[in-house]
């Protein structure tokens, strides 16, 4: 049995990111909040993170992409801020 639950994952990859990518920050704020010695491994959090980028979970598993939606969203996204930036400049 895995000794670290999703709310440890979560944790971790949330730190991650709040903290300009920072394992070494992560971990110091994992023990703080936790009031715990013991932190995930720098391996172990970076494929936590590998996992949670691929899959959009925290939780254990294979690591098959839930779909390529988000991706074409993003390049449409994208595009539009693309086309109101140059539809503004154009008015100025």
């Amino acid at each position: 049995m895995d000794q670290w639950t999703g709310v440890h994952r979560a944790f971790i990859i949330r730190a991650y990111y709040r903290n300009n990518d920072s394992i070494s920050s992560a971990q110091r704020m994992f023990k703080k909040h936790f009031s715990i010695y013991q932190v995930p491994p720098t391996n172990v959090i970076k494929s936590w993170l590998r996992h949670f980028e691929c899959t959009g979970s925290s939780q254990g598993g294979s690591c098959t992409p839930r779909s390529s939606i988000p991706q074409i969203f993003c390049t449409i996204c994208n595009q539009c801020l693309s086309n109101e930036k140059n539809f503004n400049s154009a008015l100025k």
